[in-house]
């Protein structure tokens, strides 16, 4: 009998031995002894609940953590989620991250390690769960917590499902819509926390509302919350919004916002002469001033009055384009371009239309400028005496004159040259008059130009005699519009 009294003993002797490594609450920075049990409470379906444990070396020894298990039911679909679980973000020692420790882990004498249990129901009920702590000693926690029926989300007055869709319809770009979410506690339902919701993805999605501030929802209440979409662009767009346990999807799509409705635009052309080779401007007015800002085009056309041509590159905007950017500012009446309040343009050297259109929205207008055909135009004329001359010209001498004369002739007709000389005392010299027909030369010189109507004449003279007796000379010039002669032109 002496021996299992011995035994008995022996055993009394180690229960009553302090153990070296002890588990506490820890709520606020305080530690409480932990039980064998503990209650997380009445949770939502769909919430969570946390406690925070802390292991404590007593002993004089350092002792290692060598297992922390939780034994208990789980719910869903493969793979099953437990209702009790070590949370990873606050213990990530216990986890096995890369970057931290694995078991065993050291608590040296006097130290501490914490770590964090949750609590998240998927459904209601009771489930339970036993902690097992193994560091040197056992110490077992049966872990406790009841599920109640979580926050409904109802629209219009009407639950959703678990993967509904809540659409917005289509919103136009730079505005936006909302729908109205309410967040319902059942009656009977302790207070429930709104959980968190994780941010929705893209960003013409976002939340309001009071349930985002409201911690908790009161039993047999609601909390609002808003959903707002404003689309940045237009298209169909989507996103996915998580509320504890469920996930709905939301739909809606962009539309283009309607061109705004300018006032009617008109053109100003200022040209004092509408004649070939010359400079004018337009402006651009509205009817009344601007509800918004925009921009706008004037584009310039022209339409050749000359049988057989088809353009002239010369009638162009002042950057060499035919067409001028403007914009409009709101409440303005009056287009504003590059270079200021107006746009200026060439003329060209070709008779015909310039036709000017603008439009602004939905809105545009024209304006015709006439170019009628004209004399030729003189626009530089040079005399030079001894000129040279490649000895098989026809008449080269060593004497020669030359004129040189920059014009343009907008009806490309020229026909005639009358070519006179004059000596110091303003009298015509010998033989007077010479008379060139110039038809067919013209013709196959603007025939192969793209210079419009602009020509440059160079006609070499010889001289028997002395030239410096030729003083000055004037040309006179006929096309289909008429005769035209230079001015004396001085040698």
């Amino acid at each position: 009998m002496s021996r299992p009294a011995g035994f008995w003993l022996w055993l009394a002797a180690a229960a009553c031995a302090p153990a070296q490594v002890t588990l506490s609450t820890v709520q606020g920075g305080v530690a409480t002894p932990a039980g064998e049990a503990y209650d997380f409470g009445t949770v939502a379906v769909g919430s969570v609940a946390t406690a925070e444990f802390r292991l404590t070396n007593t002993g004089t020894a350092g002792i290692y953590l060598t297992s922390l298990a939780l034994d208990g039911p789980t719910s869903g679909t493969p793979p099953y989620t437990p209702y009790f679980s070590v949370m990873c973000s606050s213990s990530p020692d216990l986890c096995g991250a890369a970057s931290h420790q694995q078991l065993p882990i050291l608590i040296n004498p006097a130290g501490t390690l914490d770590f964090t249990v949750q609590f998240q129901p998927f459904q209601p009920g009771s489930p339970s769960a036993t902690m097992t702590i193994a560091a040197g000693n056992t110490i077992t926690t049966f872990l406790t917590g009841t599920g109640v029926p979580g926050l409904s989300v109802v629209l219009n007055g009407q639950p959703l499902s678990a993967g509904a869709t809540i659409t917005f319809g289509s919103v136009q770009v730079g505005s936006s819509q909302t729908v109205k979410l309410m967040l319902s506690n059942p009656p009977g339902n302790p207070p429930v926390a709104v959980p968190a919701i994780p941010p929705l993805a893209g960003g013409a999605f976002s939340l309001t509302g009071p349930a985002l501030s409201g911690p908790t929802v009161a039993p047999g209440s609601a909390a609002e919350l808003d959903v707002l979409f404003a689309p940045a662009a237009a298209g169909p767009q989507q996103a996915a919004l998580t509320i504890g346990l469920l996930t709905y999807v939301l739909a809606g799509t962009g539309v283009a916002p309607p061109p705004p409705a300018f006032p009617a635009p008109s053109i100003a052309v200022n040209l004092p002469s509408p004649a070939s080779a010359e400079q004018g401007s337009l402006s651009v007015s509205l009817a009344s001033a601007s509800p918004a800002s925009g921009s706008g085009t004037v584009t310039l056309v022209f339409q050749p009055a000359v049988s057989g041509v088809s353009d002239d590159p010369a009638v162009t905007f002042a950057d060499g384009t035919r067409s001028a950017a403007f914009t409009v500012a709101k409440g303005s009446a009056a287009g504003q371009f590059a270079a200021g309040p107006s746009a200026s343009f060439g003329t060209g050297t070709t008779a015909g239309t310039l036709v000017f259109t603008v439009t602004l929205g939905s809105n545009s207008a024209h304006a015709n400028v006439v170019i009628p055909p004209a004399l030729v135009g003189i626009d530089a004329a040079v005399a030079q005496r001894d000129v040279a001359c490649a000895p098989s010209e026809l008449y080269c001498t060593a004497t020669n004159v030359e004129l040189q004369i920059n014009g343009w002739d907008n009806t490309r007709s020229m026909s005639q040259l009358v070519f006179s000389f004059f000596d110091s005392s303003g009298q015509a010299i010998s033989p007077g008059n010479i008379t060139v027909a110039a038809s067919t030369p013209f013709a196959q010189y603007f025939a192969g130009s793209d210079l419009g109507g602009v020509f440059g004449l160079h006609a070499l003279f010889p001289v028997n005699g002395d030239s410096n007796q030729v003083v000055a000379a004037v040309v006179q010039f006929t096309n289909s519009a008429g005769a035209v002669q230079t001015n004396k032109i001085t040698f």
